[in-house]
């Protein structure tokens, strides 16, 4: 995240200020990142050996039905409300706060007297399911009222204490799933951790928060926030469509198993997105800061880049290569199905510490329009293509399309980037990693073809794999471990400074 070192008169405190916050809100999700995806990593395992795949595919319909009307429960204003420059008003935020809730109980209302009607739609759904969707309606309900104190914790670039609450809600989650789970509860035990975790999450936030909302409601401040917010909304309305051909076209076509089977390789192929989740809540915050020095900008996203990837596609890659035996292995063999999907959505992991830096740069221009578009078009492939690939090669195909659609992601926002005279040079700060990383996949699965698979040769496999890694980085280009281990110690020291 560390660009130039000289002042930038545009940010109030100065860019060393906006570097060391940036560090330290990175170092401070990362950490949340180890304790949460450890806890998460484990509680999923044990999920998918407790659990059928039907159970799972349940909760992603009742899920997709309450953020389907949830969408509507927003105008995109919290984005708006981070881009915005200057400080914030309390009668802005207390405004933007009220207009949220008369959205949201508005959407709970309506979600409380269609769920029967959703019983029509998905016949593999138990009769039980109104309850499901109505509990997860209020689960959402909950969670908007932390809104406004994350948005301005966001704002500062404080993420030690929005760390806490993630951590404090993960945690409730799956001790409480894993505790109805093994009491036999079934698709019932995701619906109640789900509702402690909003519970959860909602008064801690506001134990660490100095932010009650006022009285004060004023229409002609939420008029600008509305301008920008719309389009940004409009992008996540279409980005929920486009993730709707699995929920609604898969569920209604190939029914709740199928489904399960698709979320189940999409959240394990896309676990390694956490990595890179810490760096995409920082940088549209940080880089907006330093959006009028489009040089400082383009330094800024290539070293993210040159970051991101150094972990993400050995991460990608020895997932690929090692695909059948991690499943095996770890999540067991009733998963197998599905592994095709699994190696196609692999692709995200691969591009995403390309594309995110840029993606983030856009926002961060106020170009939330272009966003827009662009999901629009995504919402088109993803429908266009998955449906056809579906009915042609079963519930794996929805996930074929995933690495054209990446590619075409890049291409456009780098040529976005580039008519706004940020110049982006992706390749010769990628290659290094993307050339290490294949070689760690050959010799990684070499390796376990020789041992056969099991618990320690699967670990053996990725030790060695990994060491292959670091030390091809090494002999082609060791400056780029130097500047990761120089930006890592960085963070780390950082992480505790909120």
């Amino acid at each position: 995240m560390e660009t130039l070192n000289k002042d930038y008169a545009g940010y109030a405190g100065g860019l060393e200020e906006l570097k060391q916050k940036s560090y330290s809100g990175i170092g401070a999700l990362i950490k949340r990142q180890v304790v949460v995806r450890l806890l998460s990593f484990l509680a999923n395992i044990a999920l998918a050996r407790l659990l059928a795949p039907q159970a799972f595919g349940i909760y992603a319909i009742v899920a997709f039905v309450v953020q389907f009307f949830s969408t509507f429960g927003d105008v995109g204003i919290g984005a708006a409300l981070i881009q915005k420059k200057g400080e914030l008003t309390r009668e802005e935020t207390s405004s933007t706060f009220w207009l949220q809730q008369f959205l949201v109980w508005a959407v709970v209302c309506a979600v409380v007297l269609a769920a029967p009607l959703v019983l029509r739609l998905y016949p593999s759904l138990p009769s039980y399911g109104v309850w499901l969707i109505r509990a997860m309606a209020v689960s959402f309900a909950l969670t908007s009222l932390k809104t406004i104190p994350a948005i301005l914790m966001e704002r500062k670039l404080d993420f030690g204490r929005i760390a806490v609450v993630d951590i404090a809600e993960t945690a409730v989650f799956y001790s409480a799933a894993l505790v109805m789970a093994f009491n036999g509860y079934e698709v019932w035990s995701f619906i109640i951790a789900a509702l402690l975790r909003a519970l959860t999450g909602t008064v801690l936030i506001y134990v660490l928060s100095d932010w009650l909302p006022s009285a004060d409601f004023n229409t002609s401040l939420l008029k600008d926030l509305v301008r920008f917010g719309l389009p940004y909304q409009g992008n996540t309305v279409l980005g929920f469509i486009k993730d709707a051909v699995t929920p609604l076209f898969i569920g209604i076509y190939a029914g709740a198993a199928a489904v399960g089977f698709v979320n189940w390789a999409q959240s394990a192929a896309f676990a390694p997105l956490v990595l890179s989740s810490a760096f995409g809540r920082v940088a549209f915050p940080a880089f907006s800061r330093i959006q009028g020095d489009r040089d400082l900008l383009a330094m800024a996203v290539e070293r993210s880049m040159r970051g991101i990837t150094l972990v993400m596609f050995p991460v990608a890659v020895l997932m690929v290569a090692l695909g059948p035996e991690i499943i095996s292995v770890v999540f067991t063999d009733k998963w197998l199905p599905a592994l095709w999907a699994y190696y196609f959505y692999c692709a995200s992991p691969l591009f995403v510490g390309v594309v995110l830096p840029m993606y983030s740069a856009i926002l961060a221009l106020g170009r939330s329009g272009i966003v827009l578009k662009m999901m629009g078009a995504l919402l088109v492939l993803e429908w266009g293509l998955g449906v056809p690939l579906v009915m042609a090669f079963g519930f794996n195909g929805i996930a074929f399309s995933q690495p054209f659609i990446a590619a075409l992601f890049f291409f456009v926002y780098r040529r976005v980037l580039y008519s706004e005279s940020v110049k982006i040079h992706a390749f010769r700060n990628i290659r290094t990693s993307l050339f290490s990383a294949l070689a760690a996949g050959l010799a990684a699965k070499l390796l376990m073809r020789l041992l056969g698979a099991s618990p320690l040769t699967l670990g053996a496999a990725l030790a060695a794999g990994g060491a292959v890694y670091i030390a091809a980085v090494w002999a082609a280009e060791k400056q780029v471990l130097l500047e990761f281990r120089e930006n890592f110690l960085k963070i780390a020291g950082a992480g505790g400074k909120n």
